[in-house]
This record gives structure tokens, sequence and C-alpha cells, in this order.
């Protein structure tokens, strides 16, 4: 059991590791899943290095467990080593859960053999290593991560909005007195402000319409009450309209939304922005 967990499971992994190395520096991969290219693409470095470092991981273990089993060292820093690898690749494949619809193949077998090689080293050391994933993993499910999907799938009107902002109900009354259909998106999904970040608008409400291949995208209710009540719409792939300058994103504008990027305070009192400042 001793030769299987520090030395045939770690050569096992080690090998594994530089298989898919080798195959990525080919141009292929054991793995295509929108978890794998979601990874690559939030690294600051290319993919490649993240298969170096995961090599040195192995090396780095298969070394240990060789000295561990001659007893030249202390079984304890093949539990570290072995501790360490698991808890960095459970914040990597935890971020995929949350954030991606699919999961990595390939960090998931990384991941078994992580645990299969602590579990046949010591049964009592991978339960202490278990509290420290189940900690990763609550540590995560508290953060607002943005999720890898879309909220535009068809034709219509979209409203980035919120229940307590009284320019979005202006907008929001309008459109059903006028029988005019559309998508209410809050803005406290994380995924919503990041995209109102993206294009600098700062306040809400915000109109998304999708007709085909043409977009519109129109900040302020003012703005947008007008562009249905215009008989021309206008044409063009994609035209941004923001009628909205404020100095803070955590100020309110007077007449044409509200601020978002504190929208969790908002009330429905607080959210009254259409009284003028002095």
């Amino acid at each position: 059991m001793k030769k299987l967990s520090f030395i045939f499971l770690p050569i096992m992994f080690f090998l594994y590791v530089a298989g898919e190395t080798y195959l990525k520096l080919n141009h292929s991969s054991l793995c295509a899943s929108t978890g794998c290219k979601l990874a690559d693409s939030l690294l600051l470095f290319d993919s490649i290095y993240l298969n170096y470092i995961g090599m040195l991981a192995g090396l780095g273990i298969l070394i240990t467990g060789i000295l561990v089993y001659k007893k030249i060292v202390n079984t304890n820093l093949f539990y570290i080593v072995v501790g360490s690898a698991l808890l960095f690749e459970t914040i990597m494949l935890g971020y995929q859960y949350f954030a991606s619809p699919e999961m990595c193949k390939f960090c998931m077998g990384v991941y078994a053999f992580l645990v299969a090689i602590m579990i046949t080293a010591s049964f009592r050391h991978f339960l202490v290593a278990s509290m420290g994933v189940v900690s990763v993993l609550m540590a995560l499910s508290f953060l607002a991560i943005p999720q890898s999907k879309p909220y535009i799938l068809k034709d219509g009107n979209y409203l980035l909005q919120s229940p307590s902002c009284p320019h979005c109900k202006k907008v929001k009354e309008y459109m059903k007195e006028n029988y005019i259909e559309f998508t209410k998106i809050d803005i406290e999904n994380i995924e919503a402000q990041h995209f109102a970040t993206f294009l600098n608008f700062k306040t809400i409400p915000i109109l998304v319409t999708k007709n085909g291949s043409n977009i519109k995208i129109i900040n302020g209710d003012k703005d947008i009450i007008q562009y249905y009540k215009s008989s021309n719409h206008g044409g063009g792939a994609i035209v941004i309209e923001d009628s909205v300058s404020i100095k803070s994103t955590f100020e309110a504008v007077d007449e044409e939304g509200c601020g978002f990027a504190n929208i969790n305070t908002i009330t429905q009192t607080e959210s009254d922005c259409s009284t003028p400042k002095k």
C-alpha cells in the first residue's frame, strides 16, 4: 500500500500531466470542454505554463514520495506537498463549478489522482485535508462569481432593472401600458453589472433590444420611453445611447436613473432619486 501511494500513483500522476502537456504542445488536448476553455481564458499567462506547474507538482510529489518510502525524510512533508496540490486544484475546480456550465475533464482527472494518493497514503491526513477543501468551497460559494451563460438568447426587449428603482418602474409601467413585451434582468446579477460597467453605464434602467443582428442599447428612463414613442427606431448593427453623466458610481442621477454600484443597499425609500439635490 505504501509503495502504491508513495511511488506508483505519483508516477502515474506525473505521466498523466506530462501526457496532457505533450498533447497541448501539439495543439491537442484530453479535454476541450467549456470549463477548460474558461480556466484558460482567466489565466494571466499562457495555459501551457499551468501544465508545466502541474508537471513540477507531480515531480515534487514523486520525489518526496520516494524519499519518504526510503525513510530519508518525514512523511509529513509528503502530506504537505500533496495537500497543497489538492487545495490548489480545489480552487481551480471549484471556480469552474460555480462559473461554468461544464467542468474540465482533465482537471477532474488531476483531482482524482491527488485524492487517490492522499487516501492511500493516510486516510487520517485525507480527512484533515478535506476540511481545507470544504473551507475553500464554502468561501467560493459566498462570492458573486459571474456565470458563463447567455442572457439574451433571442430577439426581443431586455430591461436591466431593479425592483426598487423608481426610474425602472416608470419604464416598466409605460411598456406594460403600451403592450410592449420585455424580459427583466435584475441588475443585482453580477453578469448584468459587468455588462453595464463594460459600457461605462453607471445607472439603470438600461434597455437592450435585439432584432436579428441589430442591437440597440439605451440608458435612462426618458430616452427609453422616447425611443418607443418615436416612429423611427433607426437601424445599424449596434447603437448605444447614453444620456447619463454622473461623478461617482454610488451617486443617483436626478432625472435619468438610479446608480447601481451599491444596489444591494437600495430600498424603496433610498432609491427615490427623483428629488433634485441641493
